[in-house]
């Protein structure tokens, strides 16, 4: 005990300050620390976006909108053209969709390296430099290194600066970095470094006018006695009155210029209230968020119910954002008062990305959070010693914790939450790499969410546009254009197990006419070529089981049978009478090709028993049947095996197995079915 006392009398405050300011190349050794946490910060989590992106599980929104932009202008000329949102904006220009001139400053960097991989370090890097205006706001607030260095280390490991980085890549990333440097240069009255990073700020994204809107109501708010004595004086040049009159006008005259840019890009007026996010406030009821503030004062009733809706998951978000600090940002509430407007949209919304982790809109609240923090420690005075170091080992035991329960990276999330976490690429997703691979460099090709960054560096790839915010109430409109994109592609990438959706979509387009055939089938992933007349390849069979679980009963009931495969099996009694439909389902995808497809039964009783139909088109098209007689069953008390053979010219959207016209002599057991390709 003596021992371990000693240790931590040796590790005050005062000797951790003595060691933090040694110079090693005439650089504080504190200066160093820092710059090597951010190298490695950089380095970890650039790793684990790219193996997360080689698994893929990066998406066309929003890493392949980027990489594309990027690729077409560095490579097409084109001006930050894309594809995926070309039934939303015509143009296809980012700038169509959002305002962001900072993507000028990323552009050389991706010329050197073109690829997505490049986009992602980018990332890792600049969430990482917020250290630096962070550490430079402590040593000026609270002058100390430890504080400083606690800080600093809270922030890398902040659950929601690293759900930015786990979400593919996007321009709100730069926002804590810009933020903390405005703040710190607003503390230090250095009046163009603050400007510089409020401009940089405003570049990101046309919603970052709204926070620096707020930046400067704090800024007249944190001054307000200079300004009434500006005021009182007609000191008009007096900065403490310029600085948030110019801010507050910088960021309205902003939003202006970004409304005006919009001009340059129409919007297909079909899918306007897919533009404005219109959907996610449905339960306060607004068409257009600028008119959240009008619908509360008249219908406040519902801004009530909208502030319920999800009321726990919003309440969890606000938790997980304050906990990592201890909650001390709360004792210094002025300094959140930039935050008020994301609050205000995102708690009132119906939108989960808006309120939960792993996306990029906590960036916009980031950094005020631990300006907040930080100020906590003082006011306006030195804080004593034995204080500072209770409320320093507080944050740094709240930020670690908060790591080890919520961070992607955390062995909470990759036990409970797989989907969410660190996850190496499976033998299914080595396939699609494959399959990748006979897909021509230049070609033109249409592809799922999750498969379209990677083929994503060309002007002619396009993504089925069948995730909710733009399916769901277009539906129609964005068939249509799937339709017409198919006109323009030679290859179809689906893959039915990763998105059986979007596979439906298109299996449902090929059931007229079709030039798409078969060119790589893998696992459930199929490659199309347009005029394709070859043979095709198989990799991998798709092989797929159906049990009780997925087969839907009409009549009879589910039992346990121990010595079944699958424990539970479904069960027909005659004894209680005959029935049309036993079980039937289970409606799937199934892709072109040749199947055994078999059923394990147990069957006993006499004369006609049932009919097995393999069937589409809800049992209107039968591809395949058999009926059973007593007289083949030669042992009732042992299952048997019955195959099946179907060969398919066409997917099927609805592959269904039933048994009907079952009579009241039969007892049948159903343990499985098993469906394997033999031929793609």
């Amino acid at each position: 005990m003596n021992v371990f006392r000693k240790a931590l009398q040796k590790l005050s405050l005062e000797n951790l300050e003595k060691v933090l300011s040694r110079k090693v190349y005439k650089i504080d050794l504190s200066w160093l620390l820092i710059g090597l946490a951010i190298i490695v910060y950089t380095a970890i989590f650039s790793f684990f976006t790219i193996l997360k992106h080689y698994s893929f599980r990066t998406y066309a929104w929003d890493l392949g909108i980027f990489n594309q932009s990027f690729w077409t202008t560095v490579h097409d000329g084109k001006f930050f053209y894309n594809t995926p949102e070309l039934m939303i904006n015509p143009s296809g220009s980012f700038f169509g969709i959002h305002f962001s001139p900072i993507l000028f400053i990323v552009l050389p960097f991706y010329a050197i390296f073109s690829a997505p991989e490049t986009l992602l370090v980018i990332q890792s890097f600049v969430l990482a430099l917020g250290t630096i205006p962070l550490y430079k706001l402590v040593m000026h607030a609270v002058k100390n290194r430890s504080a400083g260095l606690v800080f600093a280390s809270v922030y890398l490991l902040y659950p929601a600066l690293q759900g930015i980085n786990w979400f593919d890549f996007h321009v709100q990333s730069f926002l804590p970095l810009f933020f903390l440097s405005g703040m710190y240069f607003l503390e230090k009255q250095n009046w163009k470094g603050y400007f510089l990073f409020i401009l940089l700020s405003l570049m990101c994204e046309e919603h970052a006018a709204m926070i620096a809107l707020f930046v400067g109501l704090f800024a007249a708010l944190e001054n307000r006695s200079q300004i009434k004595t500006a005021i009182h004086s007609r000191n008009v040049t007096n900065p403490f009155l310029l600085v948030p009159v110019i801010t507050v006008g910088l960021a309205l005259l902003w939003y202006a210029i970004t409304i005006w840019v919009r001009t340059l890009f129409p919007v297909n007026s079909a899918f306007l209230p897919t533009f404005r996010a219109s959907s996610n406030w449905s339960v306060l009821g607004v068409a257009d968020p600028i008119l959240i503030p009008v619908q509360i004062i008249l219908d406040p009733v519902k801004a009530i119910f909208a502030l319920n809706y999800d009321f726990l998951l919003k309440i969890g978000y606000v938790l997980i954002l304050f906990a990592p600090l201890a909650f001390k940002s709360f004792s210094r509430m002025k300094y959140l008062l930039p935050t008020l407007p994301w609050f205000f949209f995102s708690l009132l919304s119906n939108y989960q990305p808006y309120y939960i982790l792993y996306n990029q809109y906590a960036a916009y609240v980031i950094a005020f959070i631990f300006v907040a923090a930080v100020h906590s420690l003082y006011d306006r005075k030195v804080p004593s010693l034995g204080a500072l170091r209770k409320s320093l080992l507080a944050i740094l035991l709240c930020g670690v914790v908060s790591f080890m329960l919520v961070s992607p990276l955390s062995p909470t999330v990759n036990i409970l939450y797989p989907q969410s976490g660190v996850e190496a690429q499976t033998f299914h997703e080595r396939l699609i790499d494959e399959v990748l691979a006979y897909v021509p460099s230049n070609a033109s090709i249409i592809t799922h969410n999750n498969i379209f960054p990677h083929v994503s560096s060309r002007i002619n790839a396009y993504a089925f546009p069948t995730i909710g915010p733009i399916w769901t109430g277009r539906a129609s409109e964005s068939e249509d254009f799937v339709t017409e994109t198919l006109k323009k592609v030679d290859y179809v990438l689906i893959d039915i197990r990763s998105d059986p959706f979007t596979g439906n979509v298109f299996f449902s387009l090929m059931q007229e006419d079709s030039d798409f055939r078969v060119l790589v089938s893998a696992d459930g992933i199929v490659l199309f070529k347009k005029n394709y007349v070859g043979e095709a390849t198989m990799l991998a069979p798709y092989e797929v089981r159906y049990d009780y679980s997925s087969l839907a009963l009409y009549s009879g009931q589910t039992t346990v049978v121990p010595d079944s495969i699958s424990k539970f099996v479904l069960h027909f009694n005659g004894t209680f009478g005959g029935s049309p439909v036993f079980w039937y389902g289970p409606r799937s995808l199934l892709p072109p090709g040749d199947y055994n497809v078999t059923l394990r039964l147990r069957v006993n009783g006499t004369g006609q028993l049932f009919s097995v139909d393999i069937c589409s088109n809800l049992g209107q098209n039968i591809l395949m049947s058999k009926t059973f007689f007593g007289y083949e069953i030669k042992n009732e008390t042992v299952w048997f095996d019955q195959p099946f053979y179907v060969a398919l010219d066409k997917p099927l959207v609805d592959f269904e197995v039933r048994a009907v016209n079952v009579s009241g002599k039969a007892d049948i057991y159903l343990d499985y079915i098993d469906v394997k390709q033999i031929n793609p």
